[in-house]
């Protein structure tokens, strides 16, 4: 109640985004947080120019802090319902122009100075805003010696941030509409991919970790993503990151190269971070890597700030 009652435009900015605001590398960042902001199912996220409003129709409708800033030409809205699963799974749901002009096809967007594409064309933009930390990590981190494998890749935005610092990259999903959008990507941030050293396979996360772990492929960082809910495997079976992680984890970690990372990311709210924890080490363990670290706890970005556990888990574990 007191960040609701206490809030302050300044410039166009909300409750600490003016950092983010003024920052010439980034121009795509959440301005309003829901409740965590004090609008309980209201979020607002810019990218570049235009606005992305998601709306809670159980809630009243929030600000639009920088809609007068002179660096907005529109306004781009979308009622959820409070169970997102129910909004992916109807079809043909996108968000509506709701008032300026429409963006083009493909929006160019800047993150710490890497560039991405995104559109308003379908329930996600290509890009998950709360992940830009770690994309940040790989491109300090990474070199021309760094191999990783990008899980549920969807546009490929963590292999984009690893292959701007050098890295190659292999980058793994089930829809080829969102791998079709890895190599424009790439181009636009000066990237050749005539050498091959950024690959897209389109297929079935868990049949492709068996598959590479037959081959005896292994890489430095291997990234998890996964939705909350999934069909995978050989029996096409319904999956879920609450009750099946630790499945995923134990076909992902023998792929890392001894001393490497493993990834794991949820974003599922049925997932209290030391369940998540616990489903992963499970996971290791049923890989033979009882010994492996739980290296990092990888927070939110300051935009994306939560009232008790936040919403997605990020942790980093050392394989021995």
């Amino acid at each position: 109640s007191d960040r609701r009652n206490n809030h302050q435009y300044t410039s166009g900015s909300f409750l600490g985004r003016a950092g983010l605001k003024s920052n010439k590398h980034t121009n795509a960042y959440r301005e309003i947080n829901g409740a965590a902001d004090g609008f309980p199912g209201w979020t607002v996220d810019r990218y570049d120019k235009w606005l992305l409003v998601q709306h809670d129709d159980d809630y009243e409708r929030g600000p639009l802090p920088s809609l007068h800033d002179g660096a907005t030409v529109g306004v781009y809205y979308f009622s959820t319902e409070r169970d997102r699963s129910i909004t992916g799974a109807k079809k043909g749901i996108k968000p509506m122009l709701l008032e300026g002009k429409p963006a083009p096809d493909m929006v160019p967007i800047k993150e710490n100075g890497i560039e991405y594409h995104i559109n308003f064309d379908d329930l996600s933009t290509g890009i998950f805003l709360d992940q830009r930390s770690q994309r940040a990590w790989l491109a300090r981190h990474c070199n021309t010696d760094t191999k990783v494998l990008n899980c549920f890749s969807h546009c490929g935005a963590f292999s984009i941030a690893a292959a701007t610092a050098g890295a190659e990259t292999v980058s793994l999903d089930l829809d080829k509409k969102w791998l079709d959008r890895v190599e424009p990507q790439l181009k636009a941030n000066g990237i050749n991919n005539d050498d091959g050293r950024h690959d897209c396979i389109y297929g079935d996360c868990f049949d492709w970790l068996r598959r590479l772990g037959k081959r005896g492929s292994k890489f430095d960082i291997v990234i998890l993503d996964p939705p909350s809910t999934s069909v995978g495997g050989k029996k096409k079976k319904r999956w879920s990151a609450k009750n099946d992680y630790d499945e995923l984890v134990s076909l992902a970690a023998p792929l890392v190269k001894k001393g490497g990372l493993l990834w794991t990311t949820t974003n599922s709210n049925q997932i209290h971070p030391i369940k998540f924890a616990r489903l992963c080490k499970k996971g290791l363990v049923s890989a033979g890597l009882s010994d492996s670290k739980l290296e990092k706890v990888a927070p939110m970005p300051s935009d994306l700030p939560s009232i008790g556990a936040q919403p997605v888990k990020n942790l980093v574990w050392r394989i021995p």
